[in-house]
């Protein structure tokens, strides 16, 4: 985006406040202000939601609305797979938590009995104090090596996470083929046409970061229909597949979706994964 030393303007922060409008009518429109209100009263500041911070000035104009809705859409996935189980006391295992916020949400909004324990697992040695601080329950480990025999989850979930790994097929075979990797729910970006490595690796070289962190870097950007493909060689079925958008379908502010396309994504997607290996058991390359 051009400076304000070019133009005069500061074309970053308009940028930020009309996607800001357009999330909060996309928000509404799917159903999600009440939850993202609820939120609000949980965690009421989310600007450490990753590790290397957010500009206060952006969080409150942008970020902010952002995250809410972002994790309005995760979590009422969560809560809806999480209601098809008869157990209560559910343990969850929440792979790739940086801040331990998905965690206090879920106790907070699921049913009084439902969910009695949930772990935060990242391999960021600050991401993990940051969460053992706040009282919650954290281990320090790539999610490839997480040791589900260890804390018995009953659901796992994982978001914002399979985008950034180097082998998300091997590593969901691996939690498929866990007796406590029988429920998964993911969120990953939203994109209609697959891509490698996002955008970062079309820079030129003395564009690139010195040191790019797992955070930093997606590697692999798939489109639902590929996702849910991986998921299947991988050892589960798709028991549902849920796009949230950050721009309203009907009104003026779907104008933005071409904005949404080209500078961020369209929005997300929520996948509910539950273990069938009837495929996956063909493979013989594991």
């Amino acid at each position: 985006m051009s400076s304000v030393r070019a133009t005069g303007v500061d074309t970053r922060a308009l940028y930020h406040r009309l996607s800001a409008r357009s999330i909060v009518a996309a928000a509404r429109e799917q159903n999600l202000t009440d939850t993202m209100d609820r939120m609000r009263e949980i965690a009421p500041d989310i600007a450490d939601q990753y590790t290397y911070g957010i500009d206060p000035e952006e969080y409150a104009r942008y970020w902010e609305i952002k995250l809410r809705a972002l994790h309005a859409f995760q979590i009422s996935s969560m809560l809806d797979a999480i209601a098809t189980s008869e157990k209560d006391n559910l343990v969850v295992v929440d792979i790739g938590d940086s801040s331990g916020t998905h965690g206090a949400y879920l106790r907070a909004l699921a049913p009084p009995g439902r969910v009695s324990r949930v772990v935060s697992i990242n391999m960021d040695p600050v991401a993990v104090e940051k969460i053992r601080e706040r009282g919650g329950e954290a281990v320090l480990t790539r999610a490839e090596t997480l040791d589900l025999d260890a804390l018995a989850p009953d659901f796992l979930m994982c978001f914002e996470t399979l985008e950034h790994l180097t082998d998300p097929l091997r590593f969901l075979h691996r939690l498929a083929e866990n007796p406590f990797g029988e429920h998964l729910v993911v969120s990953v970006p939203y994109r209609k046409t697959s891509r490698f490595g996002g955008t970062v690796l079309d820079r030129a070289a003395d564009r690139l970061p010195q040191r790019m962190t797992p955070e930093e870097l997606h590697i692999f950007e798939l489109s639902p229909a590929d996702w849910s493909r991986m998921a299947k060689l991988a050892g589960y079925r798709t028991a549902f597949c849920r796009i949230y958008r950050q721009y309203p379908r009907f009104g003026v502010m779907r104008a933005t979706a071409p904005l949404w396309r080209n500078i961020d994504f369209e929005g997300f997607i929520c996948l509910y994964l539950k273990r069938d290996l009837s495929v996956s058991q063909r493979y013989t390359g594991w």
